[in-house]
């Protein structure tokens, strides 16, 4: 068997070895142009890292201020007034108020679902299975009236 001469590598390529034969010394220009425009790149997946990403984040540049810009140095900061003072007093009286209502409401809550609990724990012997189709309507007790009476108040 005759050893055939392997091709070169595509590494070891030079577009000025390309001979082109019987051709005018126009075409051979544009020929070259075109081979030489026509390398390939490797591919992705063959790449350490891909072109169109970044690794570095941008470093932000410390801003310049224009001395006319800037404007007066920043003073030490004044002291609130009286009138706001007192508004801001105002504003955490009516939120601590709030915040007591809110507490009253939940403890009454509270208090009313213990009692239905322990209402239910009580009935639940005497309490006749319900069957498909007919449902008991439970009157509510006087007591959760003054109860809801109560609620509808601290609101």
């Amino acid at each position: 068997m005759s050893a055939r001469p392997e091709p070169p590598e595509q590494e070891d390529f030079d577009p000025s070895l390309t001979v082109f034969d019987g051709s005018s010394p126009e075409d051979v220009s544009h020929a070259r142009q075109l081979w030489g425009s026509l390398s390939l790149l490797p591919p992705l997946e063959s790449r350490l890292v891909p072109a169109d990403i970044r690794q570095r984040l941008p470093v932000s540049r410390p801003q310049r201020r224009s001395p006319a810009a800037a404007g007066p140095a920043p003073s030490a900061p004044e002291p609130p007034s009286v009138a706001a003072l007192r508004q801001r007093q105002e504003e955490r009286r009516r939120y601590v108020a709030m915040a007591d209502q809110r507490r009253e409401i939940l403890a009454l809550l509270r208090r009313q679902r213990e009692q239905r609990i322990q209402k239910e724990l009580l009935s639940v012997a005497c309490k006749p299975k319900v069957k498909l189709g007919g449902e008991k309507v439970l009157k509510p007790a006087p007591d959760s009236e003054m109860d809801e009476e109560l609620v509808k108040q601290l609101q």
